[in-house]
């Protein structure tokens, strides 16, 4: 590994409040894509707009119906701790960061290296106060099993967006991508992300800076698959036909 990555990452440009909670997940065409084909089936007849515009993209995303990039507790953890790292930071400085916070926690980012570390030492690393208390209290709660990230799994979104609210410092943006990107979660729609607000304002001729309430209309029309509906938006933004 080169200069240290958390298991995923966003890579922040100018369309994104917070960088590197995740990577959007653009990978290599996926063996099966039976979710994506009854997410785009489903699409079809809900929202013939993003339909059209999922064709030439939909072999590209996330299978939500697959079981591939299931992550353990372990990798949930840094991927969290990875998005509190890299939020309002360049993808280079996020990296570089990361890679001083991985080394300081012996390799490996975990919830036991992190309670090690003192305060000093995460500032060293070039952590704000701010994000270094987060680190602190996300560590606590899952070391403490106030926070079960693997059993977020079995919560809806709304409930389980609260639960990662409830640590000091996770906002909702970060919770959403972490639901998306790390837990697989089927269903989830980020009003708060700039990129897929600009896609919609876009694709569906809206004006700039709508109220919320235009974005979330729409994007209801998409429910039980919003997860696919936004890697579908974001992919019209990163490659636009």
């Amino acid at each position: 590994m080169k200069i240290g990555r958390s298991p995923l990452r966003v890579n922040a440009g100018s369309r994104y409040t917070a960088p590197m909670a995740t990577k959007r997940v653009h990978t290599a065409l996926p063996k099966k894509l039976d979710g994506n084909r009854a997410a785009l089936a489903y699409l079809k007849k809900a929202d013939p707009i993003l339909y059209a515009a999922a064709l030439a993209h939909y072999a590209h995303v996330r299978d939500f119906s697959s079981a591939e990039k299931r992550y353990g507790s372990q990798k949930l953890f840094a991927a969290l701790a990875g998005s509190v790292t890299g939020q309002q930071l360049s993808t280079k400085a996020a990296d570089t960061i990361w890679g001083r916070l991985e080394t300081a926690c012996g390799g490996t980012v975990t919830p036991e290296a992190i309670a090690r570390l003192r305060l000093p030492t995460l500032r060293k690393a070039g952590l704000s106060a701010a994000k270094s208390k987060t680190l602190k209290e996300l560590s606590r709660a899952v070391r403490s099993g106030e926070l079960d990230l693997a059993g977020l799994r079995k919560l809806p979104e709304e409930e389980a967006i609260l639960r990662l609210n409830a640590i000091w410092g996770i906002g909702t943006w970060t919770a959403e991508m972490f639901l998306i990107f790390a837990l697989g979660r089927s269903d989830v729609f980020s009003v708060g992300d700039l990129g897929l607000v600009r896609a919609m304002e876009a694709l569906y001729g809206i004006p700039m800076n709508s109220k919320r309430e235009v974005y979330t209309e729409i994007a209801a029309k998409w429910s039980p698959h919003r997860s696919f509906a936004s890697l579908i938006l974001w992919r019209t933004r990163d490659n636009p036909s």
